[in-house]
């Protein structure tokens, strides 16, 4: 999702057909929702909060409406074939961060989906579950139930993998171990079913320079190089986005529906319970209501799931009461804690580039037609691998990364974890955070646990991310408008030990680019790096100058933990201090993880829908 930072509308009804409700699982007009009551009220329609709706609506006596802000996909190339590649038309507009006061005051654009289906409509479609190591420091953090242990019947529940052809996976690095990979459930997911030849040379340098082979990545270890899986139908090589897996395959039935293009303005309250949603058409208009008579579950996303939240009265109440917003519950960590997943694109010159590589498709309109003749025909093809990216991730523990001092770490075991966060930062935020820290360097000194990423995309660079950053931001509303951006201070690399993990993770990734495999190719580092930068002085320099923020992975923004830690929702993900209420969505992450969001986030809607059941009782397939 890096590259993007550079990089169904509904039909009109007759006001008669508007009255009547669909008799299946479809998109509902605005005026059939108003003053409807459902059972389960769910705002924000990606992949939390389709998951939630597919799930509970198994109990066919139970209804759920979920409201989306974006609209319904097309079904177009740029969504749905993954070498046409091209979601932008789909996501958010004007979203920027505060100045980035640690990156020379720069403002960087940040990538949200705003359509059904969310990030896993528009995103670089990979399917990457975290460690062991991650579920065990979300427990720690005082959250029972949520080890990797009892995640992992969740994350095979939601799966159907398809393995590769054998041959291609032999001649091409692929592995995998069906016991840990999910079949039969809603999710297809497998591999591309054609690489790049310059992917095999960035493998053969990587374990030339000492990198592990990681036999499969979704066994809760994921250090070392790897194909990783990504979410194709198996059948066509399309998109399986939630959309796809979790609301068109549900048609028949009458519980389950969706309005999209409609923005939640607040949670509605009976006192300090929720009991509905105010809403209105994205686009602007009169505003309108819909009651909940079991729950109202937010899954807005880490940007907007903090904006609902405050909008409704639920957060610091300085902020709220700043704005006049009567406060209903004052929950400081609303906002809170927000991180992601920085990121790099390091860019490189080849004198003798292998064809083809994955910028053929675009600069190649010979080579793009007769691969696209080949995926229309259901043959293997370039078409299968997502638009300039490879199929090859590496991984590194902090071990891994060169020239690394060892007051990195030490000076943040010593670090006031009150000095990392905004000043006057709540005491219980203060407490979580130091908290975190305590498992993130835990987590630096486990040689099982990626601290960054790499890929390469086989012709002009390598993307790198930093997967467990010290620094923390902030979410906040400026106004009650909920058609006002909130203020999203990301505040990148304001911690002191993040700029030196990217560095040595830079000198790391100059040893794989110059192994034979990858010199033989004739590499040349070029700007805005280089050969001329070698001192920590002058990588950090660069790096201030061009890190971006955002591997578009925005999480933890309304916290799993304690009250006393700052957090925001229990260990079964309802709000403190209201009923009725619970978040569903990759803002209750404690900490980022080491892996993309996608797979955690179903994971973790899936394991919350069945929290959800059992407490009404309600009916599964």
């Amino acid at each position: 999702m890096a590259k993007l930072s550079t990089l169904l509308v509904l039909s009109g009804l007759s006001w008669v057909d508007a009255l009547v409700l669909p008799s299946h699982a479809s998109p509902v007009p605005a005026r059939a929702v108003t003053a409807k009551e459902y059972d389960f009220v769910i705002v924000g329609g990606g992949p939390a909060g389709l998951t939630l709706a597919d799930r509970i609506t198994e109990d066919p006596k139970v209804s759920v409406l979920v409201i989306e802000a974006g609209p319904f996909d097309q079904r177009e190339d740029g969504i749905d074939v993954p070498g046409a590649w091209n979601p932008v038309k789909y996501l958010w507009p004007n979203l920027n961060t505060e100045p980035l006061t640690a990156l020379n005051n720069r403002v960087d654009r940040v990538v949200v989906g705003k359509v059904v289906g969310g990030g896993t409509t528009v995103n670089a479609m990979n399917l990457l579950r975290a460690t062991v190591a991650d579920y065990t420091g979300w427990e720690a953090l005082g959250n029972p139930g949520w080890s990797w242990k009892e995640m992992f019947p969740f994350f095979k529940k939601l799966e159907n993998f398809t393995p590769p052809d054998k041959e291609f996976a032999a001649a091409n690095n692929i592995s995998y171990d069906m016991s840990v990979r999910g079949t039969g459930g809603p999710l297809n997911y497998g591999y591309a079913d054609f690489n790049y030849p310059a992917s095999g040379k960035w493998w053969s340098a990587a374990k030339s320079v000492g990198m592990k082979v990681n036999k499969d990545p979704s066994s809760g270890n994921n250090i070392g190089i790897f194909w990783v899986p990504t979410v194709l139908d198996p059948k066509t090589k399309t998109r399986c986005s939630a959309r796809v897996a979790r609301y068109d395959r549900v048609q028949s039935r009458t519980n389950y529906q969706v309005l999209a293009e409609h923005l939640v303005e607040k949670v509605l309250f009976k006192g300090k319970k929720a009991i509905g949603v105010r809403y209105s058409a994205t686009a602007g208009g009169n505003s309108s209501e819909v009651f909940a008579s079991k729950e109202v579950i937010v899954a807005a996303g880490a940007l907007h799931t903090p904006q609902v939240l405050q909008l409704s009265g639920i957060g610091p109440e300085k902020t709220l009461k700043a704005l006049g917003i009567p406060v209903i519950v004052n929950l400081p960590g609303v906002g809170s804690n927000l991180q992601d997943h920085a990121t790099l694109n390091v860019m490189y010159n080849f004198s003798s580039p292998i064809f083809p590589n994955a910028g053929s498709l675009v600069a190649n309109a010979t080579f793009a037609a007769e691969q696209r003749a080949l995926f229309d025909a259901g043959k293997p093809s370039a078409f299968s691998v997502v638009r300039t990216l490879g199929s090859t991730f590496g991984t590194f523990a902090y071990k891994d990364l060169v020239g690394m001092s060892p007051s990195v770490v030490n000076d943040a075991k010593k670090r006031n974890a009150a000095s990392s966060l905004l000043p006057g930062e709540d005491k219980t935020v203060i407490a979580g955070y130091k908290a975190q820290r305590e498992i993130l360097i835990k987590q630096f000194e486990n040689p099982d646990i990626p601290v960054v990423m790499a890929a390469f995309d086989t012709f002009s660079s390598v993307m790198l991310a930093v997967l467990k950053p010290f620094s923390r931001g902030r979410v906040t509303i400026k106004s009650t408008n909920p058609r006002e951006e909130p203020r999203m201070d990301f505040r990148t690399a304001t911690d002191p030990t993040d700029l030196p993990v990217f560095v040595g993770t830079l000198r790391r990734l100059r040893q794989i680019m110059s192994a034979p495999d990858m010199a033989s190719m004739g590499t040349t580092e070029i700007a805005p790096f280089g050969a001329h930068i070698q001192s920590d002085a002058d990588w950090t320099a660069a790096l201030r100058q061009n890190l971006l923020v955002s591997s578009a992975h925005q999480c933890c923004s309304a916290p799993m933990m304690p009250l006393k830690l700052g957090g925001v929702v229990d260990a079964k993900h309802n709000v403190y201090g209201v009923t009725g209420l619970r978040v569903a969505d990759v803002s209750t992450f404690p900490i980022a993880v080491a892996g993309g969001p996608t797979a955690n986030v179903y994971g973790v809607a899936e394991k919350t829908a069945d929290i959800v059941k059992k407490a009404y009782k309600l009916a599964s397939l």
